[in-house]
């Protein structure tokens, strides 16, 4: 870990354990259930705009770096807004590379959500301690990397705006890493089992194929309007991660989910944009074995890692929307490559 990384941490300790009247803020690295996001102020007054560019503020910091910032679309008739900005700490992607080089790359970029409701203005982070325990199987070693990096993360934000501190949990709250299939046959399984080669170039130079790619991307998605929104360039890893999102991919989502497995925003108008951190989506560009690969999640299981306390009806009652959605992206890839489809 950095100095900066572990000097951060630190003030997150020291900021961030209790709340006005002594209480604890939030629960620590040892629990063991945990939620997909959690949230970092809730309920700040003011503009949106406002309160979303003092988060912005606060995340270009040294050691950290803001790769995108993208305006989440809103369900059908939703006066709400979200923001969601992308960051990376190098230093802690490299840490996350060196436990598992074909998954982690779907884990490095941190996504912070700022977003408003009938309560307020809130900042709501990815939880790196629940994803990564998915990303990389259960591997317990990376468990201590993992809590201090969100402390450093959370301690960006904690002050950007004047709401209350939170440290609440909300998504899908999981035990372990491990993802099971729903109903025994949808999506379920090991992360890498779910990490697939979408194209292969032997013997390709990977700066002209993530070139190619990104062109591909840049391509709005007919139907998803998928279209990329950043590009991460890891050279110490031969690695790059591109971002990718869209509308009306974004809006229907959080249509669907609504307010997922909370039910103190259900007689909210639009509460599923608590859920605009699940996106963008990774397309991994990346050299081995003498070989260039593309690689994408099953976009099913990416689904159930971040949507799936929308409930077992909202997933069977949409089943088509994933393999849609990882067709686009496909087809994005292997156009530009001109490869066979």
């Amino acid at each position: 870990m950095t100095r900066n990384r572990r000097s951060l941490a630190l003030l997150a300790g020291l900021a961030l354990p209790l709340v006005a009247g002594g209480g604890p803020l939030r629960a620590g690295s040892a629990t063991t259930d945990r939620g997909v996001y959690e949230y970092v102020i809730e309920g700040a007054p003011g503009a949106f705009a406002t309160a979303a560019s003092a988060v912005e503020a606060a995340l270009n910091h040294e050691g950290w770096e803001l790769l995108a910032k993208v305006e989440a679309g809103p369900p059908q008739n939703c006066r709400f807004q979200a923001r969601v900005f992308a960051v990376v700490d190098r230093a802690y992607a490299q840490d996350l590379m060196a436990v598992n080089r074909k998954t982690a790359p779907f884990a490095v970029v941190d996504r912070v959500n700022v977003f408003e409701d009938e309560a307020g203005i809130h900042v709501a982070v990815v939880n790196a301690e629940s994803i990564n325990r998915t990303v990389l199987m259960d591997d317990a070693a990376l468990a201590p990397v993992s809590h201090a990096h969100l402390e450093a993360l959370r301690a960006l934000v904690a002050g950007a705006l004047p709401g209350k501190p939170s440290g609440r949990e909300y998504g899908e709250k999981r035990s372990r890493g491990y993802i099971g299939k729903t109903m025994g046959v949808m999506a379920g399984g090991p992360f890498a089992d779910k990490v697939k080669d979408e194209a292969v170039v032997k013997g390709g130079d990977l700066k002209a194929v993530a070139a190619k790619v990104r062109q591909g991307l840049e391509r709005s998605g007919a139907k998803w309007g998928l279209h990329v929104v950043y590009e991460l360039d890891l050279p110490e890893q031969e690695t790059v991660i591109f971002g990718s999102t869209g509308t009306p991919m974004d809006s229907k989502s959080f249509g669907i989910v609504g307010a997922g497995g909370d039910d103190r925003r259900g007689s909210y108008q639009c509460p599923g944009l608590a859920h605009a951190g699940a996106y963008p989506l990774e397309v991994v560009v990346t050299r081995e074995d003498g070989c260039v690969r593309v690689r994408l999640v099953d976009v099913m299981y990416r689904m159930k890692m971040y949507f799936e306390d929308a409930g077992k009806w909202a997933f069977m009652k949409n089943m088509g929307m994933p393999g849609s959605i990882h067709d686009e992206l496909v087809a994005q890839i292997q156009t530009a490559l001109a490869l066979p489809r």
